[in-house]
């Protein structure tokens, strides 16, 4: 039996992730689907995507330190 996740979002550019599990890089092309919320999750930049996944939780913010001399 396999279960087919919906896809979260649709990449409209080429974004280099790293596998949380495996810990090796990957390489996702435009046009992919992306099913795994926490691959999504490493996917910030909004340009990278062609329809912005949706998610619960509200968006995570960074913050810079500004360097210390």
């Amino acid at each position: 039996m396999s279960t087919t996740r919906k896809p979260l979002g649709v990449l409209a550019a080429t974004v280099h992730i790293l596998d949380l599990v495996e810990r090796v890089p990957l390489v996702l092309h435009v046009g992919a689907e992306v099913t795994d919320p926490a691959i999504a999750e490493q996917i910030t930049n909004p340009k990278c995507w062609l329809n912005q996944p949706t998610s619960d939780a509200p968006p995570s913010k960074t913050t810079r330190r500004p360097k210390v001399a």
